[in-house]
């Protein structure tokens, strides 16, 4: 895997450079995730372009697919409600299964004909 990530508007990521999302304060879990030092993939900017989510969602689920903690990650961001790419889901996922955010910003919700 790659140390280095570019994102929409050419900039590059390196984990190196950067804090990870993490400091290990979760649950012991976090420090063997593979997004660490990759917070830009996971949280995205205010006023994210649509298409721009989507390519950077991408890149983030090419982290999270061979993650060993992916699970425990995924529980947490659904127990805490959190916002972000967490454990191979978006805000949305999370929504869909059932897991709410505290304030669903953006979430696209389809209306029910009666």
């Amino acid at each position: 895997m790659s140390d280095l990530y570019q994102d929409d508007d050419s900039s590059t990521y390196d984990s190196e450079a950067e804090p990870s999302i993490v400091q290990g304060t979760l649950e012991g879990w976090a420090h063997l995730a593979n997004c660490k030092g990759y917070a830009k993939l996971f949280f995205g900017k205010p006023a994210e372009r649509p298409q721009a989510r989507v390519r950077r969602e991408h890149k983030a689920h090419s982290l999270c697919i061979s993650c060993s903690v992916k699970a425990n990650c995924r529980s947490f961001a659904r127990d805490n409600h959190e916002y972000g790419f967490w454990g191979d889901e978006n805000e949305e996922s999370r929504h869909e299964a059932g897991f709410t955010l505290s304030s669903p910003i953006g979430v696209r919700i389809t209306p029910i004909v009666l």
